[in-house]
């Protein structure tokens, strides 16, 4: 009688516990058990991926692994995949997340080369991230999460992810809204004012940064990996930033350490015809579509005609180029 009365109220304890776990399984906001495909792909990349672009971007690189990639924040999104896939001949997936920091870059790097050996790896950077303060360390509980599906099941940013895709595919129209509320010249203005100061104000030389980069080209070497590092462009008013926070001896510092590195590093960041002009920006940080495809058709099948090698030669040279 008393087992019987425990085993009632274990039901009654259990059933709320696995209908969220049916629910998650189903929507599956992210892919994590790739079985249910109830919820269409569009309504979790517009809407899921908006809300952690990291933990979406890890988790296709799990199930549908690429020995070629693309690394790096958001600015990395704007190179064109299929074109490059069309110059190369080679499938490219694109692991990146929004803020992503350089220290997670190389994270991640390490992270994919577990799940499969990498044969090619392309990094995007600048300067902005080339700082002691500009650190997260999120690549880390994202695999916690990979190999625990308790810690998926119940996490709050994937249940918050779930109601949007639920939601998303019920109404058809997503939930999730990256516009910001203002106008376009107002976020231009916002991005060279607020956020050049959040990531000039506070500096420091990245000691332990530069060395992580430099064991990651001298591993690329010995086991044979072609690594290529992109240093994206800033349009000049963003560029500006740097002298006006008096960084523009520690940005020539950032290029003499990349053009050490014995890999190829490809600089764009440089006042040009390129930066200058508005019209190749979606804003003062992010390069719009048409320079995507101008970046990759120059890195990926050449020849450099906007962009640097970044050897000993430019890295003393460029300074004739600065803000």
């Amino acid at each position: 009688m008393e087992f019987r009365r425990f085993f009632k109220r274990g039901l009654l304890f259990a059933a709320p516990v696995m209908a969220w776990v049916l629910a998650m399984v189903v929507v599956d906001p992210f892919d994590y058990f790739d079985v249910s495909h109830a919820f269409p792909e569009p309504a979790k990349i517009a809407n899921a991926a908006a809300v952690n672009s990291l933990v979406f971007n890890m988790l296709k690189e799990v199930h549908h692994p690429c020995e070629n990639l693309i690394i790096g924040d958001s600015r990395a999104e704007s190179l064109p995949l299929e074109r490059i896939e069309k110059i190369t001949g080679q499938r490219y997936f694109l692991l990146s997340a929004n803020a992503l920091k350089l220290n997670e870059s190389l994270d991640l790097f390490y992270f994919a080369n577990r799940t499969r050996p990498v044969k090619r790896a392309v990094f995007t950077l600048n300067f902005n991230e080339y700082n002691e303060y500009a650190y997260a360390d999120r690549v880390t509980s994202v695999e916690s999460m990979i190999h625990n599906p308790l810690i998926y099941l119940f996490d709050r940013s994937v249940a918050q992810a779930a109601y949007y895709v639920a939601k998303a595919s019920l109404t058809r129209q997503n939930v999730v809204n990256s516009v910001p509320p203002m106008t376009p010249a107002e976020f231009w203005n916002y991005i060279v004012s607020v956020r050049g100061r959040e990531h000039y104000e506070r500096f420091r030389h990245p000691d332990g940064l530069q060395k992580r980069i430099q064991e990651l080209a001298s591993f690329a070497k010995t086991n044979g990996i072609e690594v290529t590092f992109i240093i994206v462009p800033h349009q000049e008013e963003f560029q500006r930033r740097v002298r006006e926070f008096g960084l523009n001896d520690e940005y020539l510092r950032f290029k003499r350490e990349m053009s050490q590195l014995g890999v190829r590093v490809i600089d764009y960041d440089f006042v040009s015809a390129l930066t200058l002009d508005k019209a190749n920006f979606r804003d003062p940080l992010h390069y719009n579509e048409a320079t995507g495809n101008l970046i990759a058709d120059e890195v990926f099948r050449g020849p450099l005609v906007k962009g640097k090698l970044l050897d000993a030669a430019w890295a003393n040279e460029c300074s004739q180029f600065l803000f």
